[in-house]
């Protein structure tokens, strides 16, 4: 049984650690910077540097994944993201915490977070093999879905009460215990990490041939690609649209993003149990075009109760395709170069913060809903036009060379 495996189930309570923070980070660093600035655009320049660390550092993380110990990475990364927020937490309470103080630790934070992909699912994959992956990938996002409901509600009960301090407080305390339990792993490194080594663009370049001979993972890139643009960049407007349209509070808010993170766990869920390798594909699509529905039908709510159920609809959907983009890849792939294929999928999520400054210039101009709009519609058209120019994707079944 897979919950059995030692190893596994210290990265998958990594991954709830970390997940629980990244949303609860989301969602009070959201509404913070919003009240700091009253500006939409720093909102997302916060976004920006939260993710943007990914595309920059992704594919170099997956050459050091696949020729160092991810143990020592991964707990190294969640020991640093420990500090950090402790130290965030500190400048909060006496005063002196400023816009640029947040600018730093959200880049930081990025840098850590650049490794999950990577790393942490590499990991995965080397500890339960391959007739294991559908299952512990699936409750591994089931476990990190659910910790969308508790990271939203908790930043927003914090905000409404504690303040700002409370939330980076806690992530010290998650990453710390994160760190606890990279550290105490029983993992031993795969054999062949010893083969020989050339240099960083030879390996990269290596990474990146798999991908483009490979037609379901090249598909399911473009189309993570389009959705981190011009998809999951709204989570940054999400405060904002609350504040100003739906006319709610901190709790609220969270409550919004928490009823999304509470319909990805039960998709994900749904997905562990039922999901088989011939449906792999079709699961990604659909959940791809169900989730830029649903951000576009959550634009256009005039109420709180309206885009509460809108918003649990696109969490159920948008597990399919958080679900499925894991493992595709790493089932498309050969362990020894996945480092370098998830290195790249890291970096096509990374783009993510380039859709955080569009969203939010757009939202200067038009507002933050009419932003939202626009890029669900634009999100929505290009997925559709890929999976027209490439049918025989959503017949594929990923199998690694």
């Amino acid at each position: 049984m897979i919950i059995s495996n030692p190893s596994y189930r210290r990265l998958w309570g990594i991954g709830i650690a970390s997940t629980t923070m990244r949303w609860m980070e989301t969602v009070a660093l959201g509404i913070f910077v919003f009240e700091l600035t009253g500006s939409p655009f720093w909102v997302a320049v916060v976004g920006f540097l939260r993710m943007v660390p990914m595309f920059i550092f992704g594919p170099f993380v997956g050459l050091i994944s696949d020729r160092m110990n991810r143990k020592i990475l991964m707990g190294s990364g969640m020991a640093t993201l420990a500090c950090v927020y402790s130290i965030m937490g500190f400048l909060v309470v006496v005063g002196q915490i400023e816009l640029w103080h947040i600018c730093v630790g959200a880049t930081v934070a990025g840098v850590m977070w650049s490794t999950d992909f990577p790393v942490r699912r590499a990991m995965i994959g080397d500890v339960v093999g391959a007739e294991g992956i559908s299952t512990a990938i699936g409750i591994d996002m089931a476990t990190s879905n659910f910790s969308r409901v508790i990271g939203p509600l908790g930043a927003g009960a914090f905000l409404a009460t504690l303040g700002v301090q409370a939330a980076y407080f806690s992530g010290a305390i998650l990453f710390g215990t994160g760190a606890v339990l990279a550290f105490s792993m029983p993992y031993v490194a795969p054999l062949y990490k010893s083969g020989p080594r050339s240099g960083y663009f030879a390996n990269l370049s290596e990474g990146l041939r798999h991908v483009r001979a490979d037609r379901i993972i090249i598909v399911t890139i473009i189309i993570t690609v389009v959705l981190n643009t011009f998809g999951f960049p709204y989570q940054h407007m999400v405060p904002v649209i609350g504040a100003e349209t739906l006319k709610i509070g901190p709790l609220l808010i969270g409550a919004l993003l928490a009823s999304e993170g509470m319909g990805a766990t039960i998709g994900s869920l749904t997905i562990a149990l039922k999901a088989r390798s011939s449906g792999y594909t079709r699961v990604y699509a659909a959940g791809s075009i169900g989730f830029l529905a649903a951000i576009f039908l959550f634009s256009l709510s005039p109420s709180f109760w309206m885009a509460l159920p809108i918003m649990f609809i696109g969490g159920f959907a948008v597990s399919g395709f958080a679900t499925m983009q894991s493992i595709i890849v790493i089932t498309s792939t050969p362990m020894e170069i996945r480092g370098r294929v998830l290195g790249v999928l890291a970096a096509a999520i990374g783009t993510g913060p380039f859709g955080a400054l569009i969203v939010g210039g757009l939202a200067l101009m038009w507002g933050a809903n009419s932003a939202v709009t626009a890029m669900a519609l634009v999100g929505f058209a290009l997925t559709t036009l890929t999976l027209l120019m490439w049918p025989s994707f959503l017949r594929s079944s990923p199998s690694p060379d």
